[in-house]
């Protein structure tokens, strides 16, 4: 390092720092594989899709400079604060070297994270795998597809479930249609033409016009007094809007429920959900949070989704359409686990031709022997010729009617079973507990789709697809969560957890390109030397 002493030419003695000009140059850094490796990669995409050059300030830092260090930290770290940002551009000589010495503070990543990545970080994370895949020979349009809990920046305590609305709204609205009644009653009995209608339905407009016209009334009649006590009317008006703002919160809860069951008012966003473990490491306890699809392309995370919803089977369509808006197309295959066999998830497949490896719920259960215990299940039940339920005392299920539903755009036929022969039967208490006998239901569509994923995992093929998925899908997860330990998100709302975690993924996608490459440059190097010393051994 070279070290010029006053270069502006004003030191003076009793100055506390003396004034230096410190060049640096990469050989001062060490090691800069990742670090080049992300700058290769930025250099090769468009930022300014997403970034408008044009006004930016003369003074401002260079977005591609904080990019970089952002994607650099998020590679490395797993995950990075603003502090810890702040701090790598202070301390970082690999840092300092691109930003020429300027040191942004935590503030001046808020402001590029929020105005420049958060309403484009997909963008960003399509551009950067397409980038990759171009580096690399990717299987294409093959989806491992594998989902996860992330615990939501909220208190676990401050939940709302949606069946308190169905419960509770209706007796306030009771509540709100007495004391309308008793507003009735006093006007009765006082001789005034004043009468209100009771509804059967909860209409807040309604209670909000009752309030005005008794504020009206009360003004008129000069009812409003002071120091003799409050009228009845006055009173009965007090209570009626307590119980319209209770009311209020439960319309205001049903808004941000939609189709959950359940929010968190810390976070509106977040869903109540099941996580497996906590701080305490206690078990089975519900917690708010974010379901994460990712959908992985030979180790490389191609698509995200966060969903609200608890489980991942209504995850899948819209994971698919999701995927199909980025890239423009469908993927050939998706390989999943059992919380994605639906009847919805196999239609979907079937209609935009994507072969689906969805496991089911109870696959491998299907596989169990037949045994005493569970001979009365009915996936264990031997069947006819015409694909009738048979029960294990040898008597037939007889139809009691079929449903044909339509809502998939492929037709589900569902027919319903009945077994006349139970009155009487040894094991009826084994079977079931209804009085009318052991029924059943069987969608044969559904049977033909989950027949077809048997044989499939049965193959060769098949079993490789899974293990890979097991590794490539899960393994992304467990990587996330286990060896850089990020789990709970630090960010409010869906707009903050997406760009939070899409930096979380684009670092992964970053650091695993990393670690290839350095594999494929060790192994050419041995491969250069190797022909290298038979070159040398040949006379």
């Amino acid at each position: 390092m070279q070290k010029v002493l006053n270069p502006q030419g004003n030191y003076k003695g009793y100055q506390t720092k003396m004034l230096l000009e410190i060049s640096i140059s990469q050989s001062d850094c060490g090691d800069m594989t990742l670090f080049q490796t992300i700058q290769e990669v930025i250099g090769r995409i468009n930022i300014g899709k997403w970034i408008d050059f044009h006004r930016q300030r003369r003074d401002a830092y260079d977005p591609i400079a904080l990019l970089t260090i952002l994607l650099f930290a998020y590679a490395r770290y797993g995950y990075a604060s603003l502090r810890q940002l702040e701090e790598m551009s202070r301390y970082d000589l690999r840092c300092r070297l691109i930003l020429q010495g300027q040191t942004p503070s935590y503030k001046t990543y808020q402001r590029f994270i929020n105005h420049q990545l958060k309403g484009s970080i997909e963008e960003l994370s399509h551009q950067v795998y397409l980038c990759i895949q171009d580096q690399k020979a990717l299987e294409a349009a093959i989806l491992m597809i594998d989902g996860t809990k992330f615990e939501a920046n909220a208190n676990k305590m401050t939940f709302f479930w949606g069946a308190w609305v169905k419960r509770y709204r209706p007796r306030h609205w009771q509540k709100a249609m007495e004391i309308v009644r008793q507003l009735n009653r006093y006007f009765k009995v006082q001789g005034i033409a004043v009468r209100y209608s009771i509804l059967k339905e909860p209409t807040l407009k309604y209670l909000m016009e009752i309030d005005e016209r008794l504020d009206a009334w009360l003004q008129e009649v000069g009812a409003i007094r002071k120091g003799r006590g409050i009228h009845p009317v006055a009173k009965l008006k007090r209570e009626l809007g307590s119980v319209a703002k209770s009311l209020f919160s439960y319309a205001l809860a049903k808004d941000i429920l939609g189709e959950r069951n359940s929010f968190s008012k810390t976070d509106p966003d977040a869903t109540m959900m099941h996580m497996k473990y906590d701080y305490y490491n206690h078990t089975n306890v519900f917690k708010p949070g974010y379901n994460v699809q990712i959908g992985v392309n030979n180790g490389y995370i191609a698509y995200s989704y966060i969903s609200p919803d608890v489980n991942d089977t209504k995850t899948a369509i819209p994971f698919l359409e999701g995927y199909r808006n980025q890239f423009g197309d469908d993927p050939k295959m998706v390989v999943t686990d059992a919380g994605y066999g639906s009847f919805e998830n196999y239609a979907y497949a079937q209609l935009h031709q994507i072969r689906a490896i969805l496991k089911y719920p109870g696959y491998q259960k299907k596989k169990e022997k037949v045994k005493e215990k569970n001979q009365f299940q009915l996936m264990h039940m031997k069947r006819n010729g015409e694909g009738t339920p048979i029960c294990p005392q040898g008597y037939d299920f007889e139809i009691e009617k079929i449903r044909v539903d339509m809502k998939t755009g492929v037709p589900r036929t569902t027919i319903h079973y009945r077994n006349q022969h139970c009155e009487n039967c040894p094991l009826r208490s084994r079977c079931t507990t209804s009085k009318k006998g052991r029924s059943a239901r069987i969608s044969p569509q559904l049977e033909k789709y989950q027949k077809e994923v048997d044989a499939y995992l049965e193959t060769e093929e098949g079993k490789r697809r899974m293990a890979q998925r097991s590794s490539e899908a899960e393994g992304a997860f467990g990587d996330i969560k286990k060896n850089f330990g990020y789990s709970l998100l630090r960010r409010r709302g869906e707009s903050g957890v997406r760009v939070e975690l899409g930096l979380v993924i684009l670092g992964y996608n970053l650091r695993h390109y990393h670690r290839q490459r350095t594999k494929l440059m060790k192994l050419s190097t041995k491969d250069r030397k190797g022909k290298k010393k038979q070159t040398e051994k040949q006379p």
